[in-house]
């Protein structure tokens, strides 16, 4: 049998469990940054839920803490989703300054949001079309 090199981690199931569970929640963590387009950030929250996230987590540091806000705001106010939890913290990880604020927002699939998802595609596709036949008309 093959033995591992001595100085190789020896990981037990359950720590291989919570880096699994590690994984999982970082393929649904939205990370927003201050000055980015918000619509991208929202956009990215859609697919996760759409694709059977049960929960996607919008988090931010410092100055993107408002950006963070407005993307679950806009979320909501399409009637996509619904806050569960919202998390603050100061002196967050991975901050380049020590006293940075921070804030995980965790939203959940509102009741309609399938319904409602699948019309912002169907227009969005629609839009796509109605340019690529103004772009065939102009040649």
């Amino acid at each position: 049998t093959h033995q591992p090199h001595p100085s190789a981690p020896s990981l037990n199931n359950k720590q291989m469990s919570d880096e699994k569970k590690e994984l999982d929640h970082a393929k649904n963590n939205v990370r927003v940054s201050a000055g980015r387009s918000k619509f991208v950030y929202a956009d990215v929250t859609k697919h996760l839920l759409h694709g059977g996230e049960p929960f996607v987590e919008i988090s931010a540091l410092g100055a993107a803490i408002a950006d963070a806000v407005a993307v679950t705001e806009m979320l909501k106010n399409q009637g996509l989703c619904t806050v569960s939890k919202i998390a603050t913290s100061r002196g967050a990880d991975g901050a380049k300054r020590p006293n940075t604020d921070k804030i995980l927002i965790t939203v959940v699939k509102a009741k309609d949001f399938d319904s409602i998802y699948a019309e912002q595609l169907k227009q969005r596709e629609a839009k796509k079309a109605e340019a690529a036949e103004a772009e065939k008309k102009e040649e």
